[in-house]
């Protein structure tokens, strides 16, 4: 039986339409079924969407649940453009599994990084708009898309859109440290690729830049950078 992704609010709850309680249905075994499902269709209003990729867990936002789940029914596969997504009719949940799964490998960097942003003083915000430079220009927006084709190559969109959106969220409402923590945030998401689609050293220092030069290491093995408070 083929085992899938699903990821959920933080009350268990899907993020579609906040109706379907994948929490109790782990709690009672009972399979969710979809209400009104139409197998072969690509209406996700007619069925239950699930991923092939923990990191892939579409309209996911963080914070988050994750389950494991297996069809219990018909499956499709409703996008082209979304390999990894897969409907069902029907799903049984097997088991909860943490949720920082979601974020790839470099996901207690990144929920730290998110925890630092909702702790942004107004001497953070000073010495990241001292830290940075001419800054975002060609190759700032290269090292930007470098990140997102290694995300996209490694099956981590939806985790590179939920890690942008919990870091610009969890920082002050200012548009230079939003910015500063949704692009930290989307070079570490991608770290472990470094060497591979495209993604170099280089790319990944750019994107982590300003706020290591401001406020500090991002993760334990980064070699320092010009700048990096001790």
């Amino acid at each position: 039986m083929a085992h899938y992704f699903k990821a959920v609010r933080p009350n268990g709850t899907d993020f579609w339409s906040g109706t379907i309680d994948y929490a109790a249905a782990l709690a009672t075994g009972e399979p969710i079924h979809h209400p009104d499902p139409r197998p072969g269709s690509r209406d996700a209003t007619h069925y239950l969407s699930v991923a092939t990729e923990v990191t892939e867990c579409t309209g996911m936002r963080w914070p988050c649940r994750v389950y494991v789940v297996e069809p219990d029914g018909e499956t499709w596969a409703p996008s082209s453009d979304l390999p990894h997504k897969v409907a069902c009719t029907s799903v049984r949940v097997v088991e909860e599994v943490a949720a920082t799964l979601a974020l790839g490998p470099q996901s207690g960097e990144i929920t730290a990084l998110i925890e630092r942003c909702t702790r942004i003083t107004v001497t953070d915000m000073e010495k990241l708009a001292a830290a940075r430079d001419a800054a975002w220009d060609a190759a700032w927006d290269a090292a930007w898309a470098a990140a997102r084709d290694a995300a996209r190559d490694a099956a981590r969109d939806a985790a590179w859109d939920a890690a942008w959106d919990a870091a610009r969220d969890a920082t002050w409402d200012a548009a230079w440290t939003r910015r500063a923590g949704a692009w930290t945030a989307a070079g570490l998401l991608v770290r472990d690729l470094i060497g591979q689609h495209g993604l170099t050293q280089g790319h990944y220092d750019l994107l982590t830049q300003v706020w290591r030069t401001a406020i500090g290491p991002i993760h334990p093995d980064d070699a320092p950078i010009a700048g990096d408070p001790a």
